[in-house]
């Protein structure tokens, strides 16, 4: 049986949960390791893989491009903050500073005034 990798990830944990989205379309997946590193995954620690994509989700070779095409629809949306959620983060940021000014100030003072 001829099997391809249509996903590799670092995390065991995504890597099965790919293979049970492709298992629960009926596309036969398994999930290997292929650890970079030479540990066995028996000792690894939980989640490392020891390099990017230690973990490779494989299926049979003529479901390949069925399992792309569902992993390219689960795809998450990418998207940036907008320029609006940006500027009332950076007020608020400086709002924040603002407010401990005064007491580090007279902290400041204090201390000097302490140490004649």
């Amino acid at each position: 049986m001829d099997e391809v990798v249509v996903a590799a990830v670092d995390s065991e944990a995504v890597a099965e949960l790919i293979a049970g989205r492709l298992r629960a379309e009926g596309i036969a997946a398994r999930v290997r390791y292929d650890s970079q590193a030479g540990i066995p995954r028996q000792i690894a620690p939980a989640g490392l893989g020891f390099g990017p994509g230690a973990f490779r989700v494989a299926v049979v070779a003529g479901d390949a491009d069925r399992a792309r095409e569902l992993l390219a629809d689960a795809e998450p949306l990418r998207r940036g903050r907008s320029p609006a959620f940006r500027a009332v983060a950076v007020v608020l940021l400086i709002a924040f500073v603002l407010v401990w000014i005064p007491g580090i100030v007279d902290a400041v003072r204090a201390f000097f005034e302490l140490a004649r």
